[in-house]
């Protein structure tokens, strides 16, 4: 092997050793960005997504029944009472406080007065 061979070897081992590795995490570095714009501009997208509501002109009438709290229209024990999310929060709809509580309205509320009367519910929230 000539000069010329070794010297275009060694410089080959140092492309290879020191050049590709960079190039690669500069590669690696802009896929990266890349995404992150990508879930940024998702992330912007949804939260400009806004849910209708329906003005109802007037004011909103209840049924009768909503002025009733709901542990006296299932006829609750005191011990029920207290373990509840509802009755801590007397101010708002029942369903509504059981839905911030657990995520989710109990599969009992479908049928109930107070949450098919309510008016929030038929407006769409």
């Amino acid at each position: 092997m000539n000069e010329f061979q070794a010297t275009a070897v060694i410089v080959a081992l140092f492309a290879l050793r020191c050049i590709v590795p960079i190039a690669l995490m500069f590669a690696i570095g802009y896929g990266m960005k890349r995404l992150v714009r990508h879930w940024e501009n998702e992330e912007t997208t949804r939260s400009r997504e806004s849910i209708p509501l329906v003005v109802v002109a007037g004011a909103p009438t209840q049924p009768a029944s909503a002025k009733i709290p709901c542990w006296v229209l299932n006829n609750c024990d005191e011990q029920t009472r207290r373990a509840c999310p509802a009755f801590a929060s007397p101010s708002l709809a029942c369903w509504v406080v059981r839905l911030r509580a657990e995520g989710q309205t109990p599969a009992k509320c479908a049928g109930c007065s107070l949450y098919t009367g309510s008016p929030s519910f038929a407006a769409g929230d």
